[in-house]
């Protein structure tokens, strides 16, 4: 079975349309830019598609019809990626200070034609306009700083999104100013989706 029908068939029980072709089309991408640039690690394609796109896809039904964006840390794209390309009327920025991966993630805006922009910069040096009605974080270290930085760039609905460990929800949960939600990611072993919400006390 070739790459493209494979991936089809994993997806789509998952997504349709649109989505899917663009699903199908990043995987393609990651599995051809992950050979040359070790951009995520994973060891069979069912792997890829399980472990990381749906994975990532287990925010969606927590997002709005529409808004605004931001990943940090975005690396091969995931969770951002994945998102957009199942939210087509959200727009986004994908933060990515390396090189390779923001060359890749440039290539995949374009491929899949999402309405996002791919900026080289790190969390501290970004400028970009709030609020943001959602801000995801994926394999990204130093929570303390993120949530310092978000809690003011958030909209009155907004979200910080993070996909985490139950030792790391615990700690979360010790924070003041947030109120914390939480979901099981897909497959067992996956951790915890944590949602956050800025709170005045």
């Amino acid at each position: 079975m070739s790459p493209e029908k494979l991936y089809a068939e994993l997806l789509a029980p998952h997504c349709r349309g649109e989505t899917l072709h663009r699903l199908v089309r990043y995987a393609e991408l990651l599995e051809r830019w992950s050979g040359r640039h070790n951009l995520v690690r994973y060891g069979s394609r069912r792997e890829l598609v399980e472990r990381h796109i749906l994975d990532s896809l287990a925010a969606a039904p927590f997002l709005a019809e529409n808004g605004r964006l931001l990943d940090v840390g975005s690396g091969a794209g995931l969770p951002g990626v994945p998102l957009l390309a199942a939210r087509p009327a959200w727009s986004g920025v994908l933060l990515e200070p390396r090189q390779k991966r923001w060359a890749f993630l440039r290539l995949v805006v374009r491929e899949l034609s999402l309405s996002a922009r791919v900026d080289r910069l790190r969390l501290e040096d970004f400028c970009g306009s709030p609020p943001w009605e959602a801000i995801t974080v994926r394999a990204v270290g130093n929570l303390t700083e993120i949530l310092k930085w978000a809690h003011s760039r958030l909209s009155d609905d907004g979200q910080v999104v993070v996909w985490t460990t139950e030792d790391g929800e615990a700690r979360l949960r010790e924070r003041r100013r947030w109120r914390v939600l939480s979901s099981s990611l897909p497959g067992l072993d996956r951790g915890r989706l944590v949602r956050l919400e800025p709170c005045s006390t």
